[in-house]
């Protein structure tokens, strides 16, 4: 079974591994979850390069079927959110590997 890593784990490890303060992480991983909401509220797109983008996708209006109503009704314009995860992030999910220099063999 694969672990669930927790944010309290991630700041621990940026602490450790960068050689800052917990209280010194835990003020960046703040200010950057506030401007992660900026950018999204705004309705623009984050792109974190070599991880992945975040952007709002808008959803026209459009019929949909009400299951509770068993009726037909208009929706209006909403919006989703999209996570999309960089090409090291999808290989590294498809192959296993974390090689950021070679593309992997087609050959196998």
């Amino acid at each position: 079974m694969s672990e669930k890593y927790t944010k309290e784990f991630l700041l621990r490890e940026l602490a450790a591994r960068a050689s800052f303060t917990l209280g010194d992480v835990k003020i960046l991983w703040e200010e950057f979850e506030k401007l992660v909401e900026e950018v999204i509220a705004e309705k623009d797109e984050l792109m974190i390069g070599g991880l992945f983008k975040i952007y709002m996708k808008e959803i026209a209006p459009h019929t949909a079927f009400d299951i509770n109503t068993q009726t037909h009704k208009t929706t209006d314009t909403t919006y989703r959110l999209v996570i999309s995860p960089s090409t090291t992030l999808r290989r590294i999910a498809r192959y296993g590997k974390i090689d950021k220099t070679s593309p992997p063999d087609e050959e196998e």
